[in-house]
């Protein structure tokens, strides 16, 4: 009765209870330079100010594009702020930035944050994706923080109140995780944006706030929130630039705390006796890359900006070398040498045995792009550049420097030219031997996040094949880049491979299906589909055929093999909770892959 009546006063009275703290929240600002979102923020940052609200509480999507541009003048807004703000990034900062994430870090520190006021504990950490399209995850050095940072506060009669990007949900890949973490620590509510709207959500058991982004273009009016707090309630109010404030949700603090974890139990999964699928090694942070390896060691990158090397029969740690920033290239192993794309800007070979450099050639711009070693060169894409580097001396014999974005898949060669996709809508030809433009080729959309940048493109019988978030796969000539056919027969996006005798390329659908198409007809032939019983599938994972299997990686970690005779579904298995990021064959043939939350998994099939 005594909750029902402090809401019921507050509702009728507005703000008359006495409150710990009050603060705005700002989600999904979309600012790009000058433009309208940018003029909203101007009026709210205005207002703010005006109000003296104690704090500000940033939750992600900032930007457009994450942009060094954009984020540099979102941040020269942030700073008109007359009180302390904080600030954590969304997917647009994640997905698709420019500098990896290099630019963000160094204008707001940091990528999470945790502060008291009182006895008040705020808590925000990112949720991506990161750097491809896929579901948000919580990385596993923050899983790792946030339990450690709440489990020295549990005893100190601390409210906790948290904040993240995504909804805690199944477009996170491991909410549960973190939803339990908050959860055992009496976490209050959980705020997030996203949504672009107002919604009472609830995440498992523990409640959840959406609020509204700063700009609505249906109503064309600037906006945000202030959330109070009071000893024992919670307030969010809508607050239109310029007119009284809105409540939109009331609710009691005892109605969210002391409430247990969520219990679920994973199914019980079978494989077929002659498949051997294992946790190789798992990594104490996220791995966004594949695996590489050589006789007697695995190599690959986390999120860290550690590159890794262990046993291949122990799975103990032989060296590292850090780079200081997340890693997103996955590495080639050539000449005794593991190469490395990083995105501090260099190229490293280290020595396979030690871990020490060899060479590296350094940039002004991040790789995150995957390298292709072809007869003892390396074909390497970077941020608007293209380099092949011979890898016994680490030498430059060409740079390609016409590109107007980033390249971010692996680039494919054959009969002399050199083949990739940027984020500038272009594919791209070059002439291998000397680095010279035979042809760049785009699908007629200005809109550069439709570009054929992260698909690696298939090469056979004079045709290059690609997928793109155009929805459509496209072959063009090889010899001029003229379209040959362009189908969206199927709901493509950027998952694509090729059967082992080149003359089948895969496409993974956006429906969860694999279909299958002719790389030697001239017009769009499709041979066979299949259900692969994955549901909405958006993770570019490559696709590959082993020994007659096709094997699909998902965005919440499911592999799937599939016959590539009988178009049958041989098996399919969770192997965890995270997009699969790629398979990597060795020369036993044992597949390795790895997921997002620092898995990496060894097959074997007898």
């Amino acid at each position: 009765m005594k909750t029902l009546i402090i809401i019921i006063c507050s509702l009728l009275t507005g703000w008359t209870l006495r409150a710990q703290t009050e603060f705005a929240l700002l989600t999904d600002l979309h600012v790009s330079p000058n433009d309208a979102n940018d003029r909203a923020l101007t009026k709210i940052i205005n207002e703010i100010n005006e109000a003296n609200v104690p704090f500000v509480i940033i939750t992600g999507d900032i930007t457009n594009q994450g942009s060094n541009a954009e984020l540099a003048h979102v941040k020269r807004q942030f700073d008109r702020f007359a009180m302390p703000w904080y600030i954590i990034p969304g997917n647009h900062e994640t997905t698709w930035s420019e500098s990896a994430g290099k630019e963000y870090f160094r204008l707001f520190g940091n990528d999470r944050f945790c502060f008291k006021k009182g006895n008040l504990l705020f808590i925000g950490f990112d949720t991506g994706p990161y750097m491809k399209m896929g579901d948000g995850h919580v990385k596993r050095e923050d899983v790792v923080w946030l339990q450690q940072t709440l489990s020295k506060e549990k005893d100190k009669d601390l409210k906790i109140y948290a904040f993240a990007h995504y909804p805690l949900t199944d477009d996170l890949g491991n909410w549960r995780e973190v939803v339990n973490i908050l959860k055992m620590n009496d976490c209050i509510v959980s705020f997030c944006g996203h949504g672009h709207a107002y919604r009472e959500m609830t995440f498992g058991n523990l409640k959840g706030i959406m609020v509204r982004s700063t700009f609505l273009r249906d109503t064309v009016t600037a906006g945000y929130s202030l959330v109070k707090l009071t000893p024992d309630s919670v307030f969010v109010d809508e607050k239109i630039v310029g007119k009284p404030s809105k409540r939109r949700f009331a609710f009691a603090t005892n109605e969210s705390s002391k409430l247990s974890p969520i219990a679920y139990t994973e199914e019980k999964q079978t494989l077929p006796p002659n498949v051997a699928l294992t946790l190789f090694y798992q990594d104490s942070a996220s791995i966004f890359t594949g695996v590489t390896a050589d006789k007697k060691r695995i190599f690959w990158g986390n999120s860290l900006g550690e590159i890794k090397a262990v046993s291949k029969q122990t799975a103990k740690p032989l060296w590292h070398f850090s780079t200081g920033y997340s890693l997103y290239s996955t590495p080639d192993y050539a000449d005794e040498k593991v190469l490395f794309p990083a995105v501090n800007n260099h190229i490293y070979a280290l020595n396979a045995t030690t871990g020490k450099v060899e060479w590296d050639v350094a940039d002004t711009l991040p790789f995150v792009a995957d390298g292709l070693v072809r007869n003892g060169k390396l074909y390497q894409g970077g941020n608007r550049k293209f380099y092949k580097i011979d890898i016994a001396t680490g030498n430059v014999e060409w740079r390609f420097d016409s590109i107007k974005s980033y390249c971010q898949a692996q680039p494919a060669c054959s009969d002399g030219k050199t083949v990739f996709g940027s984020w500038d809508t272009n594919l791209y030809c070059l002439d291998s031997y000397n680095g010279q433009l035979q042809w760049k080729w785009n699908n007629g959309k200005r809109q550069d996040l439709f570009s054929p940048a992260n698909c690696v493109p298939v090469i056979h019988a004079g045709k290059v094949i690609i997928v793109a978030p155009d929805r459509y796969m496209t072959a063009v000539n090889l010899s001029d880049g003229k379209a040959v056919w362009r189908s969206n027969n199927c709901q493509v996006r950027e998952s694509q491979g090729s059967s082992e005798d080149g003359k089948t390329v895969y496409a993974k659908l956006m429906d969860g299906s694999l279909a299958a198409v002719s790389a030697e007809s001239d017009n769009y032939a499709l041979l066979w589909t299949v259900d692969a019983g994955l549901g909405y599938e958006h993770a570019p994972c490559p696709i590959v055929e082993h020994r007659g299997i096709v094997y699909l990686g998902s965005r919440n970690g499911v592999v799937v093999a599939i016959n590539a005779k009988t178009h049958q579904v041989l098996w399919r298995y969770k192997c965890g909770n995270s997009e699969v990021n790629r398979f990597f064959i060795d020369t036993d043939g044992t597949i390795y892959f790895t997921l997002i939350e620092g898995k990496i998994y060894r097959l074997k099939v007898g």
